[in-house]
């Protein structure tokens, strides 16, 4: 390698052609991360800068820079046959360092698989990937699916800096390596698909149990950390005052006053020529509503209309959140079958209730579930879709038959009594046909419990009571 100096940098770099390229490179002093990309020889040059900060920042610059571990990491799995864009050098200045390396034009894997729900050949190539680290001893430490580029049918891995090549690669690595690649997924895929992965991986149960209890500590983790954030200035929120607001929603929810709503103990609900207003009368509920909503808004759930703005209670005056009307796209669920059911046609009946089912399969698959299911808090949209209302009763946890048996009993008995057995079996055989759950059990319990009390629910006319 020839040593060069430019703007400050000294270039390590194994060609010399290249000194023309990082001769134009910027490295903005206040950027953490800085990328450009640039042709060379008929192909592309991506250069990456990391910004080192504060004294466990310069520590780590003077011993190790991030730039230079790049393109050591990325020579030594090309040695091993690993995919890697080719390395061709590295930079280092007073407090940020630089990799130069081949740009890959491709898509991640994270991309790759929300655009098909032919996943099989990804998880093939993916099952690969990860049992090729683990018989090389490499651990990437960072491996989520934006770390993975398919170009073609080739998977590359990029983003080294944090990798480790092991002599005694053990059960923590392994493990390591597959919740880091499958964490973002893992709730969006099918159980079939999951199990194909294992399959292909050639994963045994012991495994499986381990790498699936590792994805749940950190997806709660995850939900912690958002919930703690909920209030700051983050990627997704930006704090003003009184208020905190969803990005890009700052100058929404400004009209003006059109009706009351509802208003009991717990909250008032104001309509709005633009938004839907929801004042909490405990900074408690107000408070797990808001941390709700930031989770959905990050998971990019569509389970609950999209909130706005929160605005926090100052002495006597109690905090609200402002989020979208609903109101001209649907009705509650309760309403709507009082209304609709009768007239519906049994194909018809068979599409509403699938399609509920549905619903309630991705949020579980999503770890998330409502601790009130009843009629009123769910609106059927007209297009077909379906929102929770009440966000912070959302819960962000595996669903378990406990919660199921309460859940699905709640919904049973806040609907009208004159929905068939026929619709209410379908989705219920629907709604857990993946759920690793006793379904007889369950189904004997919620006939059980919803038993012992009468139907209540607001039909066209108002509050109905009915008895079984």
């Amino acid at each position: 390698m020839k040593k060069y100096s430019a703007d400050k940098i000294d270039w390590f770099l194994t060609e010399e052609g290249l000194k023309g390229v990082v001769e134009q490179f910027s490295h903005p002093e206040n950027n953490k991360r800085h990328y450009e990309v640039y042709n060379y020889q008929g192909g592309k040059i991506f250069i990456k800068s990391f910004l080192e900060r504060g004294f466990t920042g310069r520590i780590r610059h003077y011993f190790a820079p991030r730039g230079k571990t790049e393109f050591l990491i990325g020579s030594k799995l090309a040695s091993f046959d690993i995919l890697t864009p080719k390395v061709f050098g590295y930079g280092i200045g007073k407090n940020h360092s630089c990799v130069a390396e081949e740009y890959i034009e491709g898509q991640s894997l994270l991309d790759a698989m929300k655009k098909t729900t032919e996943r099989r050949n990804i998880l093939t190539g993916l099952a690969g990937l990860l049992r090729e680290l683990q018989l090389k001893g490499v651990r990437h430490n960072d491996l989520h699916l934006d770390n993975v580029l398919i170009h073609g049918d080739r998977l590359y891995l990029i983003d080294l800096h944090k990798t480790k090549i092991k002599k005694d690669f053990n059960d923590a690595d392994e493990v390591s390596n597959f919740t880091h690649a499958l964490g973002i997924i893992y709730d969006d895929i099918l159980e079939s698909d999951r199990n194909f992965l294992f399959a292909q991986y050639h994963c045994g149960p012991a495994m499986r149990r381990k790498i699936e209890q590792e994805i749940a500590r950190l997806k709660k983790n995850w939900i912690i950390n958002k919930k703690k954030r909920a209030f700051k200035n983050t990627s997704m929120l930006r704090a003003s005052g009184d208020y905190v607001y969803m990005k890009g929603a700052e100058a929404k929810a400004n009209g003006e006053f059109i009706a009351f709503l509802k208003k009991d103990k717990k909250v008032r609900v104001e309509r709005f020529s633009d938004h839907i207003r929801k004042t909490y009368q405990k900074q408690g509920r107000l408070k797990m509503a808001w941390e709700n909503h930031v989770v959905l808004a990050y998971l990019k759930s569509a389970a609950a209309p999209q909130a706005f703005f929160v605005k926090l209670p100052i002495l006597s005056s109690n905090g609200y959140i402002a989020m979208e009307d609903l109101g001209d796209r649907g009705v509650e669920l309760d309403r709507f079958l009082d209304g609709k059911y009768d007239n519906m046609d049994l194909s018809e009946r068979k599409r509403f209730t699938e399609g509920f089912a549905r619903f309630l399969q991705t949020l579980f698959r999503q770890r998330i579930t409502h601790r009130d299911m009843k009629g009123c808090n769910i609106f059927a949209l007209h297009d077909g879709g379906f929102v929770f209302l009440d966000v912070e009763d959302f819960v962000f946890q595996e669903i378990g038959e406990e919660a199921l048996t309460r859940m699905l009993t709640q919904l049973n008995t806040t609907v009208p009594k004159r929905i068939s057995s026929r619709d209410r079996m379908r989705f219920f055989l629907k709604l857990t046909v993946s759920l690793n759950i006793d379904k007889k059990r369950l189904f004997k319990n919620i006939v059980s419990e919803s038993k012992k009390s009468d139907i209540v629910y607001e039909g066209v006319g108002g509050l109905k009571r009915e008895q079984w």
